[in-house]
């Protein structure tokens, strides 16, 4: 194994005992089927990239790692009564597009892969909520390890390349719908 794989280990390695802790240590989250899908979704996501020994790229590794913590946000978001109902409303939506299997890119079909779609409008759907007052209930719910301003910023970036040009026209005709911007803001 290289450095680099040994890097890659050990970040995977600490996220999700990250995750675990910090799920431990929240006794508020909802104890539904959510926590169980999120549970499942990080473990397929860190055996996808073990399992690929390297060869998934340290970019698709790290927007992958994001999924779970940006579906937790959503799921917090969308139980948080204080969260004004037309955001909870997109939020759900992007829920919804999140656990069901068959979308642009079907998580059935291509497996972990499958999640980056929902990534890209997950973000989307929230960077499009941030533009109101609905920050400080996303920070208050958010438990990634990485400032969630800057992930919604590095993947509205890199969406395009994520799911590729097909799937990126295809998901910001069906934001644009529903009133949501795919592009990044400066």
């Amino acid at each position: 194994m290289s450095e680099r794989d040994d890097r890659q280990d050990e970040e995977l390695e600490r996220r999700s005992e990250a995750a675990l802790s910090r799920m431990d240590a929240e006794a508020e989250l909802p104890t539904t089927g959510l926590l169980s899908f999120y549970d499942r979704l990080r473990e397929r996501v860190v055996a996808a990239a073990e399992g690929k020994g390297g060869r998934m790229g340290e970019g698709a590794v790290r927007a992958l790692l994001l999924v779970p913590d940006v579906f937790m946000l959503l799921v917090r978001l969308a139980l948080d009564k204080s969260v004004p109902a037309s955001a909870r409303m997109l939020i759900g939506g992007a829920l919804a597009y999140f656990v069901l299997p068959f979308d642009l890119v079907p998580e059935g079909i291509v497996g972990v892969g499958g999640y980056v779609d929902d990534l890209v409008l997950a973000t989307a759907v929230l960077a499009q909520a941030f533009s109101g007052d609905l920050e400080p209930y996303a920070r208050r719910h958010w438990s990634g390890s990485e400032d969630l301003r800057v992930v919604l910023q590095d993947v509205a970036y890199t969406a395009e390349n994520l799911v590729g040009a097909k799937t990126y026209g295809r998901l910001k005709a069906l934001l644009a719908k529903r009133g949501v911007r795919l592009e990044p803001t400066a």
